[in-house]
């Protein structure tokens, strides 16, 4: 009985390790990108909207460019080789107000890169035409964000993010 047992327990252990590893490879190939391979993003196209869909309404984002400005901050204490805008615009289709707040997107939707693959911080300037603001739904807006380069740059990597870094799309421009 003992030997029956002990068998038993075996074979248990044999399928629960075998199960185990198929359900880790189950969940790596429905999008862990802890892998080998990188997650391809959907590509946004400049000056096109880019529409997103979620269960508290849809919004549509555009990317109008990059552009270079000579404008620093004379009480920043980095001092960038290069002072880049982003400019996009947004526009709130349906998407309802949470925390009391009509929708908006700012700095933290965005992760920018260099051509050298630097990831960049903002820069504490602002373009009084494009400034961000809440928008209801049937609003746009359209905004800029300054970004700091350390060094020159031709172009621009951009990741549109929402949440917790949850990467949604990406686009790759030239700055102007």
């Amino acid at each position: 009985m003992k030997k029956t047992g002990i068998i038993l327990l075996v074979l248990s252990l044999v399928v629960l390790g075998l199960t185990g590893c198929g359900i880790a490879a189950y969940f790596d190939n429905q999008g862990n990108t802890a892998g080998s391979e990188a997650q391809k993003l959907p590509e946004m196209v400049l000056n096109e909207p880019f529409t997103v869909t979620t269960v508290s309404g849809d919004y549509g984002l555009t990317i109008n460019g990059a552009r270079t400005t000579t404008e620093r901050n004379p009480n920043s204490e980095s001092d960038p080789r290069q002072v880049v805008f982003l400019d996009y615009t947004y526009e709130n289709f349906s998407y309802e107000k949470r925390n009391d707040m009509d929708f908006f997107l700012a700095q933290g939707d965005f992760v920018l890169t260099d051509e050298a693959g630097h990831v960049l911080e903002a820069y504490n300037i602002k373009d009084p035409n494009r400034m961000i603001e809440e928008t209801p739904i049937g609003g746009s807006c359209s905004a800029s964000i300054a970004y700091g380069l350390e060094t020159d740059s031709k172009k621009l990597t951009v990741t549109f993010v929402r949440g917790k870094g949850r990467e949604i799309a990406q686009i790759t421009i030239p700055i102007e």
